[in-house]
């Protein structure tokens, strides 16, 4: 009989990826928790997904997997990406541009040996305390008296008081059944390896900010069927220690059905890769490592619910959402995820918070990770559209430009409103004018932003609050950006990325535990959307009160209020809970 058949865990996790992983460790780490992890396969074991966004660096310090990672052959440095839609016109960015063109740090992630990456992580969460058993997949899960059951199949039964799904996009085992698609373009992965690749910061060229210093970027460069990554990946060839690339295609799925186009053909992967411009001159020489391709469904859905606090159950990483990989954020969300589930897990098992305010966390985990998938779907959506403005002949790039990913509705204007779409991002797509209205009109992106200004009341009309729409206390995870005593966020302190070992005092952590906030609600619907906000800031039980009133046009109440507060009274407006004053 297995150790954990006698035992009632405090959390029990299914997924040993950097989800699991890092939420493992940090609860071994930080709490009296008792912690077991349940892995489908034996690592190290191949994974897509090598090159990681600067996020990461804080949420893996926090960990205690920072100099690990570090420390290892594992990785190469990335300072950004550039991207290739227009050959006559790539766009690079570096991590944090703007804040980069303020203060001159480079803000910086890795690409990494996936394999290696994330058995340093896994073998950290056990070193840290957790318990791991792997090649012990979980089959479904039950709830009953407090108590969830975990099937194991051939391997028996486990038992827990919460339990966290972090087992990717393929799980099966969810809060609410069938997980929707979050757009309606359908995309497959296949790539390789090879060597004799050169350096993507060695291209010539004006735009190239990686070349004079010899930074890493990722390079994306759209072609008629899709786009192409290259990637530097160390990895053992032969017992050596080399740096690979990582040379994959993002297609449609029928591509493997068309002998044009199967791309797991060698040659025809690597003829059409050498015909892409600037592409081609990077792998000129390449060869390629193994004539075994790789592929993954590069579908992005999302679950109809991100937990519930009932059945005492978190989805977690690509569990809860997966989104296209075109801004390699998966790992980013993971960990992320991780860290807000922490401070979750926390307060579950804090005797001294009430069970309503513990309901308040969790959905506010649930509307936060929704508003952030909806918000990232909508920018890929652009730039997706984007990439089709310049590739006027490919049917590939036109089905994807045609249909929006997804209906408009208030919980996509939150998104919107709210800045769920990373800096980063906006400046690539807009080619860093980070102006909206210079992207094309039929993206998710610009059709959202239109929308919004049209759903806006005149100005000359009266409003007030919907009757049944009130102010409630309520918690969020979301931490300040800033203290009074001038301490930020590692993405906003230089120092902190030329040492995040040294510096990580000068800056706050990523989610400090929860915050009070408040929330604009429907009384009579516990389900429907809410409007969150940190009354220091935005000053929105006085705007309750304005609006509550009647007496003001939309106009009259925009000119008196702050910034802060204009925005809250436009996320009431999109959420449907203002009302125009009938006329006498």
């Amino acid at each position: 009989m297995s150790e954990y058949q006698d035992k009632v865990y405090d959390v029990a996790i299914m997924g040993g990826g950097p989800a699991g992983a890092t939420l493992a460790a940090r609860l071994a780490r930080e709490t009296e928790l008792s912690v077991a992890i349940f892995e489908a396969e034996f690592f190290p074991r191949d994974h897509i997904g090598e090159t990681l966004v600067h996020t990461i660096v804080p949420s893996l310090y926090e960990s205690g997997a920072l100099g690990k990672v570090l420390s290892s052959d594992c990785y190469v440095k990335k300072a950004g990406g550039f991207y290739s839609w227009d050959p006559k016109q790539p766009w690079a960015s570096y991590f944090e541009h703007e804040l980069h063109e303020h203060d001159g740090y480079f803000r910086w992630s890795i690409h990494c040996n996936r394999p290696e990456f994330d058995h340093i992580l896994l073998t950290h969460a056990r070193d840290s305390g957790a318990e791991v058993y792997e090649g012990t997949p979980v089959n479904g899960v039950s709830r009953q008296d407090d108590i969830t059951t975990l099937d194991l199949g051939v391997h028996g039964t486990a038992r827990c008081k919460l339990f966290v799904n972090c087992s990717g996009r393929t799980s099966s085992t969810t809060i609410t059944g069938e997980r929707q698609f979050l757009s309606n373009y359908r995309n497959i992965a296949i790539w390789n390896h090879i060597v004799g690749g050169r350096p993507a910061q060695s291209l010539p060229g004006d735009w190239n900010i990686f070349r004079e210093r010899n930074l890493s970027p990722i390079a994306s460069l759209a072609f008629e069927h899709g786009w192409f990554w290259y990637i530097p990946v160390p990895k053992l060839v032969q017992g050596k220690r080399v740096v690979t690339h990582s040379l994959g295609v993002v297609t449609d799925p029928s591509a493997l059905s068309d002998p044009k186009k199967r791309f797991t053909d060698p040659r025809i992967f690597m003829d059409t890769a050498r015909r892409v411009p600037l592409l081609g001159e990077l792998i000129k020489d390449a060869q390629l490592v193994s004539d075994k391709f790789m592929t993954a469904p590069n579908y992005s859905r999302i679950s109809g619910r991100m937990c519930d606090w009932d059945k005492r159950e978190i989805r977690v990483g690509d569990a809860a959402y997966f989104v296209d990989p075109l801004f390699s954020s998966a790992v980013h969300f993971a960990l992320q995820h991780a860290g807000m589930a922490m401070v979750m897990i926390k307060a579950a098992f804090d005797p001294t918070m009430s069970d309503a305010m513990k309901r308040e966390l969790w959905e506010d985990y649930h509307e936060t990770l929704g508003s952030v998938a909806r918000g990232f779907s909508l920018a890929i959506d652009q730039w997706y559209c984007e990439i089709a403005r310049d590739n006027p002949g490919s049917v590939y790039w036109k089905h994807r430009s045609a249909a929006p990913t997804f209906l408009n509705r208030a919980e996509t204007f939150q998104s919107l409103i709210n800045g769920q779409i990373h800096g980063d991002l906006l400046q690539v797509i807009t080619k860093g004018t980070n102006n909206i209205n210079s992207l094309g009109k039929q993206g998710g992106l610009r059709r959202t932003h239109d929308e919004i200004r049209q759903k806006e009341p005149r100005g000359d009309a009266r409003i007030r609050l919907r009757r049944n729409v009130d102010v409630k206390p309520s918690l969020t995870l979301e931490g300040p950006v800033r203290t009074p005593d001038g301490k930020v966020i590692p993405f906003l302190h230089g120092p902190y990325w030329d040492n995040p070992e040294k510096h990580a005092s000068e800056v706050l952590p990523l989610f400090p535990g929860p915050r009070s906030c408040h929330r604009f609600h429907f009384t009579d619907d516990d389900t429907a959307i809410k409007v969150k906000f940190h009354d220091p800031e935005h000053k929105g039980l006085e705007l309750a009160e304005q609006l509550k009133s009647g007496q003001y046009t939309y106009g009259q109440l925009k000119e008196q209020l702050s910034p802060p507060q204009q925005h809250l009274l436009l996320l009431a407006v999109m959420s449907d809970m203002v009302e125009q004053v009938p006329t006498s």
